[in-house]
This record gives C-alpha cells, structure tokens and sequence, in this order.
C-alpha cells in the first residue's frame, strides 16, 4: 500500500443479513482513501468485546480461522496495526429493522440447514428467541464504539435504500473522504458474501439486478401473526432499539 498515511481504515462490524457487504462496496467504489476492513483482526459478526488477535485465529467465524497472508499482505497488515495502536481505525456499524432483519436471517438459516424449514410463524420458539437475544448482544455491545470520538458511523440498512447519497455524505465528512465519482454509485446488482483481499467489483453478482424495492416494500410483515409480533415484542431490548434510531415495537 503506497500511500499508508492517506488511507482510512474502516473495520466493519454487524450482524448477518444487515447489508455489511452493500456498505463494503459503498465506501470502496465511491471514495479513494477508504480501505474496509471485513474480517481483519476481529470477525464481522462478532460482538464488541471479542478481542481483535493479528493471527487468522476465528476471523471469518467461530473456529473458522484462516491463513493471515491469503487475506491482507504483511505490508497492509502492519499499517492497519498502526493504525488501531494509534485509534485512528474508523468503525461501520451495520444495522437492520429487526422483523426485517430476522425474515432475513431465518431464510439464511433455513438455507443453511441450520434451521427447520418451516414458515416463520410454525418454527419453534427457541429459534426466533435465540436470534432475537443474539441481536441484542450483538447491538448491546456496538453501542460502545458507537459512543465517542467520531470513529463508527452507524449504516442503517433501510438509510441506504433510502437515502443512499446522504448516508454516504455523512460518512465523507465524518471521516475526510475523497469521492472517486462525480455522483455517489450505487450497486446494479445483488451483493455477494466478502472476504478481504476481493476486489469491490467481485461482491456484484454475476446478473441479478439490485432489487431495490423488493426492500422497501415491507411485505416481510406479512409473515408475522399476532403471537410472533408479542414474542418479538417481548425479547428485543427496547433501549437498544430506540438507540439506533429505531421506535420501540
């Protein structure tokens, strides 16, 4: 990396399903100076307190460790390391609505195997609680980055559907960032999950166009009954919900 001094690094955190690879493309094709940090030091869905390690060790999940030098050169790694000794690393907190987030996030389950494959009203209890209470981890322990000296932005997903230029904006003079294009770029098509060392060009899909309104259509509520809103209601933290933004449900 030839121009070290001039880059800002931007260490990505977030739970599943809450557009963190939209965000990665976003800052990377739209500004010069801005290098994001995936699973660099710490797993991106991990929660805040998981101490950052320079060694692979869990960094694209738990157990899953991988090979420092397959990811980041020792040259780039030894200057994202100077960079978090001198508190000069930036966060983006990636952030969904919660009913949406957890339609999404059942359905990568489901895929996944790691879930029955049932409609979200007739799945078990313990599957909708156990997610609900990992989101409150999860956004419980963010808000401690979020707190502070102008280092994290958060990254609403619904912000960037909505407002994508000025959630880009905001991240551009917060952080000193020099934009690339004349107008900010959004992606044409889907997202696919990254890794570090991929290119922003390698997150498109190949050929399913960004469906942008799919999002916005709130259709995911759809899929909730009465008994599923009063659980749902009744295990996310409604402190935490209205300190991203977001009313209580």
């Amino acid at each position: 990396m030839s121009d070290d001094d001039n880059t800002i690094f931007v260490k990505q955190q977030g739970a599943m399903r809450t557009g963190t690879n939209l965000v990665k493309f976003a800052l990377e094709e739209n500004f010069t100076n801005v290098r994001v940090l995936v699973n660099i030091g710490r797993w991106k869905h991990a929660p805040a307190e998981t101490p950052f390690n320079w060694r692979g060790i869990n960094w694209e999940g738990e157990g899953r460790s991988v090979n420092v030098l397959s990811r980041i050169s020792e040259e780039d790694l030894s200057a994202v390391r100077a960079a978090f000794d001198a508190e000069a690393v930036k966060f983006a907190i990636s952030i969904r609505e919660v009913r949406s987030w957890l339609v999404s996030y059942i359905q990568f389950m489901r895929a996944n195997n790691m879930c029955p494959s049932l409609p979200l009203n007739d799945l078990q209890r313990e599957y909708i609680v156990a997610a609900l209470k990992q989101w409150n981890r999860l956004y419980g322990s963010y808000l401690s980055l979020l707190d502070g000296d102008h280092r994290a932005m958060l990254f609403r997903f619904e912000d960037l559907l909505t407002n994508f230029s000025a959630t880009l904006n905001q991240a551009r003079l917060l952080w000193d960032l020099k934009p690339r294009h004349e107008r900010y770029v959004r992606p044409a098509r889907y997202m696919r999950a990254g890794i570090d060392g991929q290119s922003r060009s390698e997150l498109l899909h190949p050929y399913l166009t960004f469906d942008r309104q799919q999002y916005l259509s709130n259709n995911h509520l759809a899929q909730f009954n009465d008994t599923l809103f009063a659980l749902i209601r009744q295990t996310v933290d409604d402190a935490i919900l209205r300190a991203y933004g977001y009313e209580a449900l």
